[in-house]
C-alpha cells in the first residue's frame, strides 16, 4: 500500500461516463482516489455539472475527492476562422489554474502536482513553477506524421499535415515553457508513447517513463470468435473519417484480395461521401457496411462479432478504440507507428511498415489473407489480445504512477 499522499492535480477534461481526454481524465483521478487525497483543477462550463451529478450519486468520493472549478472564455467563431486560436484561451485558463495552485498549496500544502492533462506537450501549463515535487503527462503530440504518406491524403490532407509536421518542428525545438517544465530534478514526466519517450530525451535531455494515455477497464468478454471455413472474415474499423485517419489505405488494400471479406466502417466524417466513392471505383462497396456513428452498446456489438480489427491512422496518440479491440478478443492490423506500436504486439497482431501507401497497402493486404487462410493463428492473436489487453488497465497504470510519485519523493 503506498503512502498517503495530498496531491494537486491539474485535469482540465475530466469526466465520468466519457471517453477521450475527459474520460482519460477522470480514470487517472478516481484511481489515484483509492490511494490519496486529491484536489483537482477542472475546466468549468463543459464537466461541472457532469462531476456534480456523480459525486451526488457517490457521496463517499467527497471525502478523498475536492474539485475546483475555472471557466475557460471562448470563442468559437474565431475557432472555426483558425483553430490554432484554441490554445490562446487555453493559455489563459492555464494561468488562472496557477493563481489557484498558489492559494490552494498556502492552505493544503501538497505532497506533490501533477498536470495530467490536456496530453499534448505544447501547453505544459504553469504549475511547475511551484516549488514542489512535479509531475506531467502523460504527454504526446512530439512525433510527426510520416512524410511519404501524406501525398496520398489528398490536396487539403496534404496541406493540414504538412503545414502541421513543418509547425511540429519548430515547436518542439523552440517552445520554452515544456524544456522549463522538464529542467527541474524533481520533476517526472510521463510520455504516451514509445515515440514520444524518445524525442522527450533527444529533444530535451529528460527520461521519462512509458505509459499510455487510454486504459482499460475490464474485459469485455473472454470467449474467442470462431470463424467457420467459408465464412467471410469480417474487418472493423472505426474514427473519424478525416485524411489522418487514413480509410482509403484499407480501401485499396483490400482492392484485389483473394478471400471473402465483410468490412464494418464505424464512425464518419468530412470524408465519408470520398470514402465510399473510392469504395465503389474500387468494387467493393457491395462488401462494406457504414454503420456511422453509433451508441456504444452498438459499437461493442459490432465488435463482438467482429474476427479482426485494422487501425491506419497516421496520426494519432493510442486510442480508446484500440484497447476495446483488444478487449473484444479482435487481433489488430495497424502500421507500425504511433501509440500503436507500442500497444501491439507479435501475440496479438500484426504491424505494417510504414514505408509508402502502396507498399503499406500490399502489405496490409497479405496480412488480412494471412489472417484469413491460417484461423489457427487468428485464434492465437486472439487469444493474446485478451491477454494484452490486462496490461493495460487502470488499476496497473496507477500502480505505476504510484511507484514515480514514490520515487520523485525519495529524492
Amino acid at each position: 500500500m503506498p503512502k498517503k499522499l495530498k496531491i494537486l492535480v491539474s485535469a482540465y477534461a475530466c469526466a465520468p461516463n466519457k471517453g477521450s481526454e475527459p474520460g482519460m481524465g477522470w480514470n487517472f483521478v478516481i484511481g489515484l482516489a483509492k490511494f490519496h487525497e486529491l484536489h483537482v483543477i477542472v475546466e468549468k462550463r463543459k464537466w461541472q455539472q457532469p462531476i456534480k451529478e456523480y459525486l451526488e450519486l457517490h457521496p463517499s468520493l467527497k471525502q478523498k475527492l475536492t474539485f475546483h472549478f475555472i471557466d475557460k472564455k471562448r470563442n468559437k467563431w474565431l475557432r472555426k476562422l483558425w483553430p490554432p486560436s484554441y490554445y490562446w484561451f487555453y493559455k489563459k485558463w492555464q494561468k488562472k489554474a496557477y493563481k489557484l495552485a498558489l492559494e490552494l498549496d498556502k492552505k493544503e500544502n501538497f505532497d506533490l502536482i501533477h498536470q495530467l492533462n490536456m496530453v499534448g506537450y505544447r501547453e505544459p501549463g504553469y504549475l511547475w513553477k511551484i516549488r514542489k515535487p512535479f509531475v506531467w503527462g502523460p504527454i504526446g503530440g512530439l512525433e510527426n506524421s510520416p512524410w511519404r504518406f501524406l501525398h496520398s491524403l489528398g490536396f487539403k490532407g496534404f496541406l493540414f499535415y504538412a503545414g502541421r509536421n513543418l509547425i511540429n518542428l519548430w515547436q518542439r525545438n523552440f517552445l520554452i515553457r515544456p524544456r522549463l517544465a522538464v529542467k527541474r530534478k524533481d520533476t517526472a514526466v510521463i510520455s504516451a508513447t514509445l515515440d514520444n519517450k524518445l524525442l522527450v530525451k533527444r529533444l530535451w535531455s529528460k527520461d521519462s517513463t512509458l505509459i499510455s494515455e487510454v486504459g482499460q477497464e475490464l474485459n469485455k468478454r473472454d470467449k474467442i470468435n470462431i470463424r467457420e471455413k467459408n465464412e467471410a472474415l469480417k474487418i472493423i474499423w472505426s474514427g473519424q473519417h478525416t485524411a489522418g485517419k487514413n480509410l482509403n489505405l484499407l480501401l485499396k488494400a483490400l482492392k484485389d484480395v483473394n478471400f471473402n471479406f465483410q468490412l464494418h466502417v464505424l464512425g464518419q466524417g468530412d470524408m465519408t461521401s470520398s470514402c465510399k466513392i473510392l469504395a465503389n471505383l474500387l468494387g467493393i462497396q457491395k462488401q462494406i457496411i457504414w454503420h456511422g456513428w453509433v451508441e456504444k452498446s452498438k459499437a461493442f456489438e459490432v465488435l463482438s462479432n467482429g474476427h479482426v480489427f485494422c487501425i491506419t491512422s497516421i496520426k494519432d496518440l493510442t486510442s480508446t478504440v484500440t484497447l476495446e479491440a483488444l478487449s473484444f478478443g479482435l487481433p489488430i492490423a495497424c502500421l507500425d507507428h504511433c501509440g500503436f506500436s507500442h500497444v501491439v504486439n507479435d501475440s496479438c497482431g500484426i504491424k505494417i511498415n510504414v514505408s509508402t501507401p502502396k507498399k503499406a497497402a500490399i502489405d496490409l493486404s497479405k496480412a488480412l489473407e494471412k489472417i484469413y487462410t491460417d484461423e489457427s493463428l487468428r485464434q492465437s492473436l486472439s487469444q493474446g489480445a485478451f491477454e494484452r489487453a490486462k496490461d493495460f488497465s487502470w488499476d496497473s497504470k496507477i500502480d505505476r504512477l504510484n511507484t514515480i510519485y514514490n520515487e520523485l519523493l525519495k529524492d
